[in-house]
């Protein structure tokens, strides 16, 4: 999440944070444990020619710049290689951050809806001629961000006004989650919906929690002196990947393995110093779909997979030319079909 650091610097208007605000359905997936970051060489990206097979499905938005107001929606088949802008005739200004259904037939996001001019969250049944359906158009005078379906798919958890919500996909409120924390963002259900990751601040700076449904106990899964932290994705019943500066002098953002345990989080093994590494999207058990400005990219943030064991890195571009451009990509979401 840019060169101008989105994720630093928007509360509530996307998926990065601000210094002194933060902003922000597990797919039914396992995970191998990422060994330690290796010091030594790293494949580099645009020229390893024996990139994994995918056949499902990729949603992500992209604009040219975060104050330009200028996102659209993507969805890239890698089974016949086509990539269409889903946004194309919504009357919904900014659309970001979209999610899958379990089932694959939808997708939730959040935009600025033209009638009550706030952010809102958004339904869609993929293909559908019909206008994307706003959920929380009702929640007036608020900003409703970060929608991420439950395991079942019967249910969105988001943000709203810095508040953890629930809705059934109706846009039924179903619960609110209580925290300590004044700006609680980027939900996101774990271990079949007993648990929910989030992030949020402490004298400006943010780690990540889980939120106990049953019990309602919060515990701090990630937290380090003058290192921020955010957009926490599980990937199966035990762990996560999240963002994390490289140290406390290099504000790079790095992917990280956590765990729900919390035991100590490893760097992926694909991270350098020098470049940020954001937006983690589980693919399998081996890979994921990430954003960074690693050198050679098109613009500011490209969008690249890589394994979490070997740190192989493949763009984009390996696949389609037209994914990666100029602008940032962001905010990937895979679909296996």
């Amino acid at each position: 999440m840019i060169i101008l650091k989105y994720y630093r610097i928007a509360l509530l208007m996307g998926r990065k944070v601000s210094a002194g605000l933060l902003l922000t359905g597990l797919i039914a997936m396992s995970c191998s444990k990422a060994t330690k970051a290796n010091s030594g060489d790293q494949p580099p990206a645009d020229t390893l020619q024996n990139k994994p097979a995918l056949s499902g499905r990729l949603v992500y938005h992209s604009y040219s710049c975060y104050e330009c107001n200028d996102s659209r929606i993507m969805l890239y088949d890698f089974a016949t290689n086509t990539n269409t802008v889903l946004s194309a005739q919504w009357r919904i200004s900014n659309p970001m951050n979209a999610h899958f259904s379990p089932d694959g037939k939808k997708i939730v996001f959040m935009g600025v809806d033209a009638e009550t001019d706030q952010w809102d969250i958004f339904i869609w049944e993929i293909g559908d001629t019909a206008q994307p359906v706003n959920l929380t158009k009702a929640l007036t005078k608020s900003r409703n961000e970060d929608p991420k379906f439950s395991a079942d798919g019967a249910s969105v958890i988001f943000k709203s006004k810095g508040k953890l919500m629930r809705m059934d996909t109706l846009g039924n409120i179903i619960a609110q989650y209580i925290v300590a924390q004044q700006e609680a963002s980027m939900p996101y259900f774990a271990d079949h919906d007993q648990y929910i990751l989030y992030a949020a601040e402490t004298n400006d700076i943010s780690s990540i929690y889980s939120y106990n449904i049953a019990d309602k106990n919060v515990k701090t899964v990630f937290a380090a002196p003058g290192i921020y932290a955010y957009y926490p994705i599980a990937i199966n019943d035990s762990s996560f990947i999240f963002t994390r500066w490289y140290s406390f002098a290099n504000h790079h953002d790095q992917l990280y393995m956590g765990y729900l345990n919390a035991r100590t989080p490893v760097a992926l093994p694909f991270n350098e110093p020098s470049g940020d590494y954001s937006d983690a999207c589980p693919v399998d058990p081996e890979y994921i779909l990430l954003s960074s400005t690693r050198s050679g990219s098109k613009g500011g943030y490209d969008m690249y997979i890589a394994d979490i064991r070997t740190g192989a890195i493949w763009s984009m571009d390996l696949y389609n030319a037209a994914v990666n451009t100029k602008n940032n990509e962001l905010g990937a979401c895979y679909h296996e079909r």
